[in-house]
């Protein structure tokens, strides 16, 4: 998807939202570094705690391109419920995902896993997959 860095899709900054949730990561913070600049000038950076790790971005020209990188970092590799690679170009093998409007779909038409525990119980979540899959993500 071809997007101007410097402007705001408000869509775009809630679908990262959404799919930081639906990856189980606790918290999804939308910030900048610098204050009274233009907001091209002004370092955002969009940052998720996954798996008990921080994952931030660069600083960025607007708040979509930091919500876009960091969206793209949570998909990219990670496995799709159809149980294939996600993918985010038609050049590579797996499941394509996409941005559709406020939220980040499959192009699959694989059912969602529905995962018992809490949220961002990692266990619960492979328990999820194996149970439908037969098998570990990514294996």
């Amino acid at each position: 998807m071809a997007y101007d860095k410097t402007v705001v899709y408000t869509d775009a900054v809630v679908a990262c939202a959404d799919l930081v949730g639906r990856t189980g990561a606790m918290g999804f913070t939308l910030g900048h570094v610098h204050e009274n600049v233009p907001i091209e000038k002004a370092g955002w950076y969009a940052e998720a705690l996954y798996q008990g790790a921080r994952l931030s971005t660069g600083e960025h020209r607007s708040p979509t391109a930091a919500a876009m990188d960091l969206a793209e970092r949570l998909l990219r590799g990670s496995a799709c419920k159809c149980g294939q690679r996600v993918t985010l170009s038609d050049e590579s093998r797996g499941c394509r995902w996409q941005l559709v409007g406020k939220r980040w779909q499959s192009e699959c038409s694989a059912p969602p896993i529905h995962v018992g525990g809490a949220r961002g119980d990692r266990a619960a979540a492979v328990a999820a997959y194996e149970q439908v899959h037969g098998r570990l993500p990514g294996c």
